[in-house]
This record gives structure tokens, C-alpha cells and sequence, in this order.
């Protein structure tokens, strides 16, 4: 009988494609989480899902690691898939006392950092003659402005670290001025961002597991929708043919960065003119795993194979244009365009001018360059009703992973929009106003 694997982190839609894949093959699963804020697993195919205790100290990472070790011991673990970067990044600070216990689906400490720190990863990149774009780090208003004359808008603001508790995984300026705003008001936030010019072009994710410098499965999915629309993760995509020009880049920097294992390389890419530009490297299975999955590369059972001495019997080919939905992502996506266009308008009516990028980053720039025109009922409805795109959690036999993240979704849209309206007829809000 197979021993069981645990993944750390509960990510529905990365969380359960590992799950699903292993329990077919007689793998039993199991979950566990250290955030307070993370659901609980409700699938078949997980047998047990553990909120490992939070500890109050400032740091709990000694605590953690001691429940984590004393879980693994017993329930006789023998492997350990991280889900998210929290966890990738956690499981980095303790690798050799958990490779001890388990095989740790990830490569040693020293490579995960260079993967987790993007700064490292885009040096490691340029050293490998791959496109980037132009990135700056600054810590201060003072250091913005001495860069003034050499930033072209818009810029993407990312956290520099992907370990850093941030609420954004990007964001987008138009103007120098609202960047500046931007720090001024949060004087903890410069420190922790990289600047970089946007990239023109499509998001393209190149999906790798490699062993030993070689490919075993490689697969690719461009984002035909993003939430948010102005720039972030896969909502709708689509599995598409191997980019030659992609595929030896992904290789190139994998091997640079010494990976070994699963990860994903995103690009943007410009197909008219042939032109890539790397976004960055996830280190841990993505968010579109179920995408390569449905059409027929099963990353989580090879990688077992591999961590167990078996050689896995890899398709040669996929099913390219497979469709893929993420029905929670694509929600808020429309939830957020239907926000800021009521918000623009009323701006508009109100005689206030143009609106700034709003809480969710969209403005007009994003506006004209994602195409958010799409928040009508006509579009959303069709949109679920889509059968050639295979949802990322629906599954007739398990289905309330899919149903318990949508009912979460619109439970917290609902209470976000509450929120806005009181904070609105606040009677606070007018005095300080007047």
C-alpha cells in the first residue's frame, strides 16, 4: 500500500488538482494549512485536512516546524508537495531537518531562494541572455524621484519577495505622481517592490517539470482573461502548442537557477513581433493545474513517480486548445470591471475627471489595454455557460470543492460591497470632508 503524501497549503484550485491526480492512482492525500484564512479541502480526494496550530510569538516559524514534524512522524508521511509560496517558502528555512523525515518536493534551500527572491531570479535570467524587462528597487520617495527621468509609465509594482505578506501580487501606475502617492503613504511599502516597465503582449506560461537538467512533461497555457483585469492571475485560458523560442528559454533559466521539480516560467510575449519578456518563475505547481491535467500531462503523478524510482510514461502530445475556467477568479474579475465602471461613470456625471486606478488597479489605461467592456450579464452568463472550458474545480463525482469556493466568493464580494456603501453613508466620511 502507497504511503501517504501531504501538501502544505490549501489553494482550491492548485490544492485539489494534486489531490485529485494522486487519489487516482491510489495515493492517499492528505492537507495542511497554517493560515487562518485558508479553506478546508472538501474533496474526495483528500482523506484529512490539519490547520496546523498558529502560535502568537512574532515568530512561530520554531513552533510551526515542531507541529509540522510531529504530524509528519505520525501519520508516516513520505512526501511533501508545497502549494503555495508561503509554504515554499517556509519549507526553504527548515529543509534539511523535513528531508530527514520525507522526500520534499522541491529543490534545496539555496535554489528555492533564488526563485523566491526576484530580484535573483531576473539576474539569473539576464545572465542567461533572456529578455527582461527594465526593473528598479527603490526604498523611498527620494529614490523614486532621483529615477524619474528614467521610468517609463506605466510601471508594474511587484513585492520583491515572493515570501512577503503582501495584499497585492501586482499593481499598475500610470503616472509617476500616483506612484508617488503611493509611497508616501505607506512608508513600509518602497523597501519591499520592484519597478518594472510593462510588457507589451500576451501572458504565456511555460509549465515544466525537470529532472536531473532534462524535461520529463512540458506544457503550455496562454491567459485569455486575468483577474484582475489589469494584470495578475489565469481566469480563463487555453492550452496552446510549444513556443520553440519560450520552451528554450523556460530551459535555459531553469538550468541557470540549478531546478529541479515542477515550476511554471511566465512570459510575456509578443507573437507579431516575436519578442518575450520574463514575468517570473513559480516555483510549486500553478494555478491553471487542472488545465494540462484535462488535457492529458499529469504533472503531480510523475513527480510522484519520480520521487518513488518509477520512470513516468509521459503522452507525447496534448490536447492543444483545451479550454480552462476558473469560475471564483472569473466572478470577481466581473464584479471588479462592473465596480470601476460604476465608479468611472459617476465620476464622469459627477464632473470629477478621469479616476485614478482604483482599488483594483484597472483605469483607464487598463481599461483600453485588457479590454474590461465585459461586465454585463449578456457577457457574464455566457460565459459560465461556456462548455468548450472545463472548470478548474467541478467534478460530477467531487463536487464541492467547486461549489464551496463559489459560495465563498460570492460571500465575500457581497460583504465587500456592504462595507463600501457604510463606509460611503458614513457620517464620519462627510464631516471630514466638510
Amino acid at each position: 500500500m502507497k504511503r501517504p503524501v501531504l501538501i502544505l497549503g490549501s489553494v482550491p484550485r492548485i490544492t485539489i488538482p494534486i489531490a485529485r491526480s494522486l487519489h487516482a492512482h491510489d495515493v492517499p492525500v492528505e492537507v495542511a494549512s497554517f493560515s487562518a484564512v485558508e479553506p478546508p479541502p472538501w474533496s474526495r480526494a483528500v482523506a484529512d485536512f490539519n490547520r496546523l496550530p498558529l502560535s502568537t510569538e512574532e515568530d512561530s516559524s520554531p513552533a510551526l516546524l515542531e507541529s509540522l514534524t510531529r504530524l509528519i512522524s505520525k501519520r508516516g508521511y513520505d512526501m511533501l508537495i508545497p502549494a503555495n509560496d508561503t509554504a515554499l517558502a517556509f519549507i526553504s528555512l527548515h529543509d534539511e531537518r523535513l528531508r530527514e523525515s520525507l522526500y520534499v518536493a522541491c529543490p534545496p534551500a539555496r535554489v528555492v531562494q533564488r526563485v523566491l527572491n526576484k530580484s535573483v531570479t531576473l539576474e539569473v535570467a539576464r545572465g542567461a541572455g533572456i529578455p527582461t524587462p527594465s526593473t528598479y528597487r527603490i526604498s523611498n520617495s527620494g529614490e523614486l524621484e532621483a529615477l524619474s527621468s528614467q521610468l517609463r509609465f506605466p510601471v508594474v509594482a511587484k513585492p520583491c519577495d515572493k515570501s512577503d505578506e503582501m495584499d497585492f501580487k501586482v499593481r499598475y501606475f500610470q503616472t509617476y505622481e500616483s506612484l508617488r502617492r503611493a509611497l508616501v503613504a505607506d512608508d513600509q511599502l518602497g523597501g519591499k517592490l520592484l519597478l518594472q516597465e510593462f510588457a507589451h503582449g500576451e501572458g504565456v506560461g511555460i509549465e515544466v517539470l525537470i529532472h536531473h537538467g532534462e524535461p520529463v512533461a512540458i506544457f503550455q497555457h496562454r491567459r485569455l482573461k486575468e483577474f484582475p483585469a489589469s494584470g495578475g492571475v489565469a481566469a480563463v485560458a487555453i492550452a496552446e502548442p510549444l513556443e520553440p523560442i519560450l520552451v528554450d528559454q523556460a530551459l535555459a533559466l531553469l538550468r541557470a537557477l540549478e531546478w529541479d521539480g515542477v515550476a511554471m516560467v511566465e512570459f510575456r510575449y509578443d507573437r507579431a513581433r516575436h519578442q518575450s519578456s520574463l514575468l517570473e518563475v513559480n516555483g510549486r505547481y500553478w494555478g491553471t493545474l487542472a488545465l494540462p491535467i484535462q488535457a492529458g500531462l499529469d504533472f503531480p503523478w510523475y513527480e510522484w513517480q519520480l520521487a518513488h524510482g518509477e520512470k513516468p510514461d509521459v503522452r507525447l502530445d496534448y490536447s492543444r486548445g483545451a479550454r480552462w475556467r476558473w469560475s471564483a477568479g472569473y466572478l470577481s474579475r466581473w464584479h471588479d470591471l462592473a465596480r470601476d465602471s460604476l465608479r468611472t461613470g459617476f465620476q464622469h456625471r459627477a464632473g470629477l475627471g478621469e479616476s485614478s486606478l482604483g482599488e483594483s488597479g484597472i483605469g483607464e489605461f487598463g481599461a483600453k489595454q485588457f479590454g474590461v467592456q465585459e461586465f454585463g450579464l449578456r457577457k457574464l452568463i455566457p460565459s459560465f455557460a461556456d462548455l468548450s472550458a472545463r472548470d478548474a474545480l467541478w467534478d460530477t463525482a467531487d463536487p464541492m470543492p467547486a461549489i464551496g469556493e463559489l459560495l465563498r466568493t460570492v460571500k465575500e464580494l457581497a460583504m465587500s460591497d456592504v462595507k463600501g456603501i457604510m463606509r460611503k453613508l458614513s457620517p464620519d466620511r462627510h464631516r471630514t470632508r466638510s
